[in-house]
């Protein structure tokens, strides 16, 4: 949207900038095999307070029904950079805008020339100019494409999924173990959202049996060389993309196989530096500029090719990179946001990279078929002490589909997908609840609560129980009390105890355990709890009870634990054997 230009402004801007480009330093010019970047952050946006009035001109629809949804107002932040400046940095001699960044009012110039920043930041509507790398020019390889011929493509169907795990074969333990069948059995396969996968390249994902679809259906963007293709670039975002949007009955069924997908390129993969945590902004402002509701990314940073540039662990506090100021504005305007935490827990670096750290993130750390952490997968906390990753899920021998096939692959870049299809899912089924309110039911849900750590967060979560925590009852009767059971054998779901009163009530619980040595019944603990009508009790007492078995003698160690609920209308047990 163009803005009537400034005439003296723009000559005045224009006299400097000539005499600046007499100044470059010359000795500092490096061949033109490789491009320098640079961030300028721009002083204000003129007449920003008429454009809120009138936000249909650069908010799509979806954007604003969302933004309605959750009453978050428009602001600044939301209104385009000045197109005054933009025709000024335009005119600038060797130097082109890579990308642009309303949120943080910035532009990413590039140049084949060292530019003195002095001349940069001397221009009168910068404020602030930063030195994103010197990055060497590498001629990407452009492997000729098959076009798939449309005979053999089959759409996803809703009436081909009849209950039943037999459907999900290779898929069935990753999606089992965040408990996501029960949402697809009640018809939430996240068919309404709209999902940004942000990553290196989708580099023949339509050729996936299960995602022939996508050159239909999918919108597509390259932030890192604008030539708007992503299936010929790096095959790390197919392979991703693949844990949520296959859809091949009988073989394998991701976790969202019915959701809209949006592709954006943002990682340069032969390099590292920070131009990517902007590209990674933009793709973010587009995403949210055409409606998004959940932006998903396995992408990570901390340490890039020039050490100058790299982050340190104090600078992961949630707010200081690019990438987790972005992370955190995408979040603040309604998207949900999924990141993985990285794999550097077996490391030099150890910890998550960003914007793993960011408030508003969902960051996921991996663990195996079981549920126990890799240890590969990054830890914790945030250099500010929030508990970081936030859940886990599986990401050690992951079934990736591929065009060649299905293999097991490894990463928190598995583990995130996984779960954020789930996540789609659970947001389908309760469309009016915000960001904050889907991450605490998940915490709610998961094993670790009320126990979180730097290795797992707060642990695996369960899906469907937080569907229930969320209000929107998938399964049980709410006339009734609802004692959780977990879906399946996983030890650490196994420890969690979460009942639901259907009344006003005061329950009566008492876990006791039957000693090894001598079948011995011993109290582990004996409580009354007062209930009001549709409250949840969620209990981690079975954490403390089997964690201390580890210390206990032989003559105190437990077999089995039994829990014992009493209500006014029934009562309900569990066992777990040790």
């Amino acid at each position: 949207m163009a803005i009537n230009t400034n005439k003296p402004l723009l000559d005045m801007c224009l006299k400097k900038i000539v005499i600046g480009l007499f100044f470059l330093n010359i000795g500092a010019l490096l061949a033109t095999d490789s491009t320098s970047y640079y961030l300028l952050y721009l002083k204000d946006k003129p007449n920003a307070e008429n454009l809120i009035k009138t936000p249909e001109q650069f908010l799509s629809a979806n954007t604003l029904a969302r933004r309605q949804k959750y009453s978050i107002t428009i602001t600044e932040y939301d209104v385009p950079l000045n197109e005054d400046y933009i025709n000024l940095i335009n005119q600038l001699t060797d130097i082109q805008i890579h990308n642009k960044s309303k949120w943080l009012n910035a532009v990413a110039i590039k140049s084949s020339k060292v530019i003195d920043l002095k001349e940069l930041k001397a221009l009168s509507f910068v404020s602030q100019v930063i030195f994103l790398g010197r990055i060497q020019n590498r001629e990407q390889a452009k492997p000729e494409e098959e076009v798939v011929d449309k005979k053999w493509i089959r759409l996803p169907n809703i009436d081909d999924m009849i209950n039943g795990p037999h459907l999900y074969s290779k898929s069935l333990e990753q999606n089992n173990l965040i408990n996501v069948l029960p949402l697809h059995q009640s018809l939430k396969y996240g068919s309404s959202l709209y999902i940004g996968v942000f990553d290196a390249g989708f580099h023949n994902a339509y050729k996936v049996n299960g995602m022939e679809d996508l050159l239909d259906k999918s919108i597509t963007k390259d932030f890192v060389t604008h030539d708007n293709s992503v299936w010929e670039d790096d095959k790390h975002g197919a392979n991703c993309l693949s844990f949520m949007k296959t859809f091949a009955p009988n073989t394998y069924i991701g976790t969202a196989p019915f959701a809209n997908y949006l592709l954006f390129r943002t990682e340069e993969a032969a390099s590292e530096y920070p131009t990517e945590e902007f590209n990674w902004i933009a793709a973010a402002e587009y995403a949210d500029s055409i409606g998004v509701d959940m932006i998903v990314s396995s992408l990570g940073y901390n340490v890039f090719d020039d050490a100058s540039l790299s982050h340190t662990h104090k600078d992961l506090d949630g707010k200081t990179s690019i990438i987790a100021q972005a992370a955190n504005f995408a979040f603040s305007r309604g998207i949900v946001v999924v990141t993985s935490a990285g794999n550097e827990g077996d490391g030099k670096w150890h910890k998550i990279g960003t914007p793993a750290d960011a408030q508003g993130v969902i960051c996921v750390g991996a663990t195996d078929s079981e549920g126990f952490r890799v240890a590969f997968s990054s830890y914790g906390y945030s250099a500010d002490k929030r508990v970081k990753p936030d859940f886990v899920s599986m990401g050690y021998k992951a079934i990736v589909a591929s065009p060649e096939g299905f293999y097991g692959g490894n990463g928190t870049s598995y583990a995130t997908p996984i779960l954020a299809g789930g996540i789609a899912c659970l947001m389908q089924a309760y469309p009016m609840a915000t960001p904050t309110q889907i991450k605490d039911a998940l915490i709610l849900s998961a094993s670790h609560s009320q126990v979180p750590d730097t290795a797992y967060g707060y642990g695996l979560p369960d899906l469907t129980l937080a569907a229930h925590i969320l209000g929107n009852v998938l399964i049980s009767d709410t006339t009734k009390d609802l004692m959780y059971e977990p879906p399946t054998n996983n030890y650490w779901q196994q420890q969690t105890i979460h009942f639901k009163s259907a009344q006003q009530q005061t329950i009566s619980v008492k876990i006791t355990g039957i000693l090894k040595r001598n079948d011995k019944l011993k109290v582990q603990f004996d409580d009354r709890i007062d209930l009001l009508v549709g409250e949840w009790w969620h209990n981690y007492s079975l954490h403390q009870i089997i964690a201390k078995q580890g210390k206990a003698t032989k003559r105190k160690k437990l077999r089995t634990i039994s829990v014992e609920i009493v209500t006014l209308n029934a009562t309900y047990r569990r066992s777990l054997n040790l």
